[in-house]
């Protein structure tokens, strides 16, 4: 999709509009660079997945479970609700 968009100032940057067409990428962080010739080529930046990572993939949730005191199971004091 192409459309003709116009380089405007706005304080102390520059802007290009991007059109209501791309409603889709809001949110979405892009690389800038200018070509040589002048081309200026978006790239959306790619997050990896944490998950994806063998450190997560191999990480013990249980074992953490098990030995942190802070998700350890509470006795309840005082008029806790507790909901099961």
């Amino acid at each position: 999709m192409s459309k003709l968009v116009t380089l405007r100032k706005s304080g102390n940057s520059l802007v290009l509009t991007v059109s209501a067409d791309f409603k889709d990428e809001i949110g979405c962080q892009y690389t800038v660079n200018q070509r040589s010739d002048g081309s200026i080529v978006y790239q959306p930046v790619s997050k990896p997945n944490i998950f994806d990572d063998a450190d997560w993939m191999n990480y013990d949730y249980q074992r953490d479970l098990q030995e942190d005191p802070e998700l350890q199971l509470l006795d309840p004091v005082g008029k806790e609700r507790l909901e099961e």
